[in-house]
């Protein structure tokens, strides 16, 4: 059995077959308590994991992977109404350096424009549509 020590993408896990614990049970919970949460543990407890687990959950774009991912998960054996329903724009900031305040800035905006660039163009939304247009304004600004 491998160990998915450092590893905090939900999907290479269980493709993988790492060791999984299972906490998608905490899903159903999570939408029934409201609309804040907030998840404090300690470092290497499987924070950024959850929430990969709740983009791959939530995302529509993982809607045709979710048997492969979530059968035999508690989740998987009882969905809520609100699986693969939403436009996930995830973010990832486990790997912003501490070196000083620019190196964290600069870290910071390189992965806000990376993920707002992956999420427009994940669902196609068009830059000429004025709805949009500041969004894209903003992206490029960064």
């Amino acid at each position: 059995m491998k160990i998915p020590y450092g590893l905090n993408n939900f999907k290479d896990v269980i493709t993988e077959s790492y060791l999984y614990i299972d906490k998608t049970a905490y899903i159903a919970a999570l939408e029934q308590e409201g609309k804040f949460n907030i998840l404090l543990r300690p470092r290497r407890f499987g924070k950024s994991l959850f929430l990969s687990t709740l983009w791959h959950y939530y995302d529509v774009r993982h809607k045709d992977q979710f048997e492969q991912l979530f059968s035999g998960l508690a989740i998987g054996e009882a969905p809520t109404p609100l699986r693969n329903s939403y436009q996930v724009l995830f973010m990832e900031f486990s790997g912003i350096r501490d070196n000083d305040t620019a190196t964290i800035l600069e870290d910071f905006l390189f992965e806000i424009r990376k993920r707002l660039r992956i999420f427009l163009e994940d669902y196609q939304y068009p830059q000429e549509d004025n709805n949009f247009s500041l969004l894209y304004c903003w992206y490029r600004q960064l």
